[in-house]
């Protein structure tokens, strides 16, 4: 949940970065970069959750109990 909350906070932030980027940027610089002013945001925040949703694939976690926690037969 927090890991979600987490990302969700990234990628708003990071649309909003790319909002203001496109101030100063002029169209034939998107362009170097594969982007059009319609599709930059979109691109970017699809960027950031590809690289997020990979390293989650690669991450394991593990949580040891306690043992008094643990079930008794």
């Amino acid at each position: 949940m927090f890991r979600q909350l987490f990302k969700s906070l990234v990628v708003a932030r990071q649309a909003s970065a790319a909002l203001q980027v496109m101030q100063y940027i002029s169209d034939n610089q998107l362009a170097d970069i594969g982007f059009t002013r319609t599709n930059y945001v979109d691109g970017i925040k699809a960027q950031i959750l590809k690289e997020f949703n990979e390293k989650d694939m690669n991450v394991t976690y593990e949580i040891q109990l306690p043992n008094s926690l643990q079930v008794l037969a």
